[in-house]
């Protein structure tokens, strides 16, 4: 396959233009990666302190005293 002189030229004129906007894609990609995975670990932490909260409070009602429980403990 030959090429000539003037396919070549408009070959690397638009080269860059090709490399840039390959480029802004990738960069698009890596902020959507960072505010999903941003996304995944505010909801990861939500979930965790939803289980903590669950944790204490059922550790709470167990500590509730019972009708008739005089024991003292020091």
């Amino acid at each position: 396959m030959k090429f000539s002189f003037k396919s070549l030229v408009i070959l690397a004129a638009f080269a860059p233009l090709a490399l840039t906007s390959c480029s802004e894609k990738t960069q698009e990609n890596a902020e959507n990666t960072a505010e999903s995975a941003a996304t995944d670990a505010a909801n990861a932490t939500e979930k965790a302190g939803d289980a903590v909260e669950s944790a204490t409070d059922s550790a709470a009602a167990d500590m509730a005293p019972e009708a008739g429980d005089t024991a003292v403990v020091r």
